[in-house]
């Protein structure tokens, strides 16, 4: 049902996006001290699963738009790669960059080609992190039979089970590899096993919300849209902001560039005191504790841009007055 909804030739329903992501590393041949191109600015899995088969991940700046930043990225790769009998690897220690995981940052459409362009161009595997997006018509394009996708079903997600994932391709191969790795190794007997694999299926209980969720997705997605177009049209944006929204397509959630930390502050505190929770969203890898080990650019928009970024509630079950109320409060300091 997925697959014909997204568009896709093959899918495996993992138990997390989480392992998705780490069992596409794998199938894709990503090993041990090879290196992997990842946004600084994304949810912490996109780069704990390259850190699973034990590659390094290599955090890169985003554009305006919060994307990976393939000018920035083109401009850092000539001068600190060379291409070698088919392989990118460093000038520095010669390690092999084996592949890119562009982010579809709170769900957004990007350009999916420009990064497959890019990434055959420089023999790089292709894995898009497409956890928060569930609009089908952003998968309505042609695919490269290279390239993987790997959504999550979590309980904060458009689309959810609770907890849960999909390995998404249009790859027979790669999704059989994908589907041997996530049966702790097996094919079709019950005890004979072809690699050491993992205990990634997804449950029984979770794929029936599932389907009982992909009959409701329409409608999910209008309400999301009505939820976004409300916003935009009722929150007074002055020129030092820019709202995060596509009149095409529906994101994962609604966000705002605001000015400065000051105005997400208060922004913040006249939330938070009116029962209405505002935290930081993502804070860039490369400046956390776990991450700074790992390689990484400068980095200076998203380093300078995450803490003046506010979410506003995105769920589809918020009425009208809530809305209203909580665009009168936001305004006060937009």
């Amino acid at each position: 049902t997925f697959a014909k909804i997204f568009n896709f030739k093959h899918v495996v329903a993992l138990n997390s996006g989480t392992s998705a992501l780490h069992a596409a590393l794998i199938a894709s041949n990503v090993k041990a001290n090879d290196v992997v191109i990842v946004p600084s600015y994304t949810f912490a899995a996109t780069a704990n699963a390259i850190t699973y088969v034990g590659a390094i991940p290599w955090f890169f700046d985003c554009s305006k738009d919060l994307i990976l930043d393939l000018d920035k990225l083109s401009n850092i790769l000539k001068k600190k790669t060379k291409i070698v009998n088919k392989k990118l690897v460093l000038k520095e220690n010669g390690n092999t960059v084996k592949c890119i995981i562009p982010v579809q940052t709170f769900g957004q459409n990007i350009e999916f080609k420009k990064f497959e362009d890019f990434a055959k161009k420089n023999f790089l595997k292709t894995i898009f992190d497409s956890a928060a997006c569930h609009e089908p018509k952003i998968f309505e394009f042609k695919k490269s039979m290279s390239s993987s996708y790997c959504f999550s079903f979590n309980g904060n997600k458009t689309l959810t089970t609770g907890a849960g994932g999909i390995f998404a391709t249009n790859s027979l191969a790669l999704a059989n590899k994908v589907k041997v790795l996530s049966s702790v190794g097996k094919k079709m007997t019950k005890y004979d096993y072809h690699v050491i694999g993992y205990n990634y299926k997804m449950t029984n209980l979770q794929a029936s919300i599932g389907l009982a969720q992909l009959k409701k997705l329409d409608l999910i997605i209008k309400k999301k849209k009505k939820l976004f177009n409300f916003y935009k049209n009722n929150l007074k944006l002055n020129k030092s902001s820019k709202i995060i929204f596509s009149n095409n397509f529906v994101n994962w959630v609604f966000g705002i560039i605001v000015k400065g930390d000051y105005q997400f502050n208060k922004i913040k505190e006249i939330l938070n005191k009116n029962n209405i929770k505002l935290i930081y969203f993502w804070k860039p890898l490369h400046l956390q504790k776990p991450y700074k080990k790992f390689m990484k650019e400068k980095n200076l928009y998203c380093t300078n841009i995450w803490k003046r970024i506010v979410i506003l509630p995105s769920h589809p079950g918020i009425n009208i007055s809530e809305q209203k109320k909580i665009c009168k409060l936001v305004n006060k300091y937009l």
